[in-house]
């Protein structure tokens, strides 16, 4: 007996070359969601002071920032399932709609609360675009093409947080508002959203197959485990360093830019070279590869000099280029195409969990070792070491 999914791609488009315009409109709603929060980043101070007659807005300001993110966290599970229900074509669109209207409206706030009710329904489009996407591109590619686009993927996360951030430093001297119209720029990737395709397939409900694999739990949570604990460790990088430069005497914000810069756009060459990386190395030998490079570049950073900070940051940088990548494909390939909403918003709540703990764990690293960088870099490395264990482990099994 066969039954319909509403997976939107049929398997005979498994492993086909998207033409151009697909490929712009994934790796596109890839740059969106990175720029969720960096755009706004530069604006901070001066929405704090233009909404000063309310209680703690320097508080509430921050909270902007912060607030899709946990949303996303608590949404992408849910989000994920609307996905295999509705297709993941539909999701994107209806997302990259919601993210315009939901991240523009402070361009027109009347007041704080209804700024971060939108940042809410901010975390909701992202969650939207963050899952739909990744379960596109699984249905789209397949083999040594889905790593090629995961690589891609990637980098365009980390170049276009790079660039989105630049572009709110500058509109934001102008006027604190100004950012939030970057966020309209997700309605010029609608006609390119529109060459993804959407295709009802039928499938043998009991043949087995690509769409009805088995749920590979070991991978799954290994993959899930590492962007958390990814996030954790990594993301002490732009909570702590401006603290940690400035204890050091290097009191200029431009050159914390400057360093949070370059940590980014090492992330995006790795990212881009993640192909080439995946086709030498098991994820698991990526995954420690990329715990080390956190480790290292942390305690490079750690000594407080800046030419040490720079050389850190582009170490560091260079892991997340290569932890989301493994953790997306092995997601992707460890679960059937049916789930894959599910799964992959699986990932979107590890990952921004993982972000949303990130402050908790520098406190708690500043406890243990005296000084919170080195103590990330130790636990790093121990993290390192437990996926070399579980490596050797399985190549005796």
């Amino acid at each position: 007996m066969t039954t319909k999914t509403a997976i939107d791609v049929p398997p005979r488009f498994l492993g086909e070359p998207g033409n151009i315009g697909r490929l712009v409109g994934l790796l596109g709603t890839s740059c969106l969601t990175a720029m969720a929060a960096t755009a706004i980043t530069p604006s901070l101070p001066a929405m704090s002071v233009a909404f000063g007659e309310i209680s703690h807005a320097e508080l509430l300001s921050q909270l902007a920032l912060t607030l899709p993110a946990l949303v996303i966290a608590l949404a992408a599970a849910p989000v994920g399932a609307l996905v295999d229900s509705l297709g993941a074509r539909k999701v994107v669109i209806g997302s990259a709609l919601l993210f315009a209207l939901a991240g523009s409206v402070g361009l027109y706030a009347w007041n704080l609360p209804a700024l971060l009710i939108s940042r809410a329904i901010l975390g909701l489009a992202i969650a939207g675009l963050s899952t739909g996407t990744l379960t596109l591109i699984g249905s789209l590619y397949a083999g040594d093409r889905r790593q090629h686009v995961v690589g891609l993927q990637g980098a365009a996360s980390s170049f276009g947080g790079m660039i989105f951030l630049l572009l709110g430093g500058l509109l934001a001297a102008i006027s604190w508002r100004l950012p939030f119209a970057i966020y309209l720029l997700s309605l010029l990737l609608l006609p390119f959203l529109l060459f993804l395709p959407k295709i009802q397939i039928e499938r043998d409900a009991v043949s087995g197959g690509a769409v009805t694999s088995p749920i590979v739990w070991p991978q799954v949570v290994l993959a899930y485990a590492s962007v958390f604990l990814g996030m954790i460790l990594f993301y002490v990088i732009p909570v702590q360093l401006p603290f940690h430069l400035s204890t050091h005497g290097v009191a200029d914000p431009a050159l914390t830019g400057y360093a949070l810069s370059l940590c980014t756009f090492a992330g995006g060459i790795a990212a881009a070279f993640y192909s080439r990386i995946r086709r030498v190395m098991r994820p698991v030998s990526i995954l420690a590869l990329a715990f080390s490079l956190i480790a290292l570049g942390q305690f490079f950073a750690a000594g407080g000099q800046y030419p040490m900070v720079l050389a850190g940051m582009a170490i560091a940088g260079c892991s997340t280029g290569l932890l989301l990548p493994t953790v997306n494909g092995l997601v992707l390939a460890s679960t059937p195409a049916t789930k894959h909403g599910r799964f992959t918003g699986g990932i979107a709540t590890a990952l921004f969990l993982g972000q949303f703990v990130a402050p908790l764990s520098a406190r708690l690293a500043n406890l243990l070792a005296g000084t919170t960088l080195l103590g990330t870099a130790v636990a790093a490395a121990f993290v390192t070491l437990c996926f070399l264990l579980v490596r050797l482990v399985s190549r005796q099994g």
